[in-house]
């Protein structure tokens, strides 16, 4: 004998589980609707493509192939590119290093690396701490850690950076101090290509960690 109620319930489950089913399909991103960071080979406007990898590193054209810059001084790396296509920057030497770049009439042309600015701002952080941990002036620092790469384009003119500095100090026979900070750096570039510095705070351990 068929149970009615039974069956009542399992339709009505059918029901409402089916429509609702839809509406994820229907409102659920697909992977090409995934909003992107700019990274990859190719350039947004697929005009341009970076080749790397064991090989020496170039930009090619993404239509011809031809080569129309040579990256081989800088080795090879990964490309972080603007939203609209005009600038790159190529993070290599394993991600210690960031090199940026700019199409200025139909030609890619190297811009004013941040390293030196970045550094001395990040530099003038540590000294202060390690001032407060009592380090003297005359103590002697080892050769720094230091590390500088493009993290985001925020937009086309606004270009994120993960700034990594430390030092260690010694003086006397048996003192030793070491400071250290990461931080996050802002550029903020203008048509011609000049970049300024618009924002450096401390990233925390945790943000750190992430982008190691």
């Amino acid at each position: 004998m068929c149970n009615f109620p039974a069956l009542f319930r399992i339709l009505v489950a059918v029901s409402v589980t089916l429509p609702f089913a839809d509406a994820i399909a229907q409102t659920s991103p697909t992977p090409a609707q995934a909003p992107t960071s700019g990274a990859g080979s190719t350039s947004p406007d697929k005009k341009w493509e970076y080749v790397g990898g064991d090989d020496e590193p170039n930009l090619l054209k993404a239509d011809t192939k031809e080569v129309v810059l040579d990256l081989g001084e800088q080795g090879p790396g990964s490309v972080l590119w603007a939203p609209d296509s005009k600038r790159f920057a190529l993070n290599y030497a394993r991600g210690k290093q960031s090199a940026l770049y700019q199409l200025r009439d139909g030609h890619w042309v190297e811009l004013e690396s941040p390293d030196k600015e970045a550094y001395k701002r990040a530099d003038t952080v540590l000294a202060a701490e390690a001032k407060r941990k009592g380090v003297p002036k005359k103590a002697s620092v080892r050769t720094p850690t230091w590390s500088i790469e493009a993290d985001e384009w925020v937009q086309a003119t606004t270009l994120m950076m993960h700034v990594s500095l430390s030092k260690y100090f010694q003086w006397g026979e048996d003192h030793t101090e070491g400071v250290s900070g990461d931080f996050q750096v802002t550029l903020k570039f203008d048509d011609a290509g000049k970049w300024k510095i618009v924002k450096m705070r401390p990233m925390s351990e945790k943000e750190a960690e992430v982008k190691q």
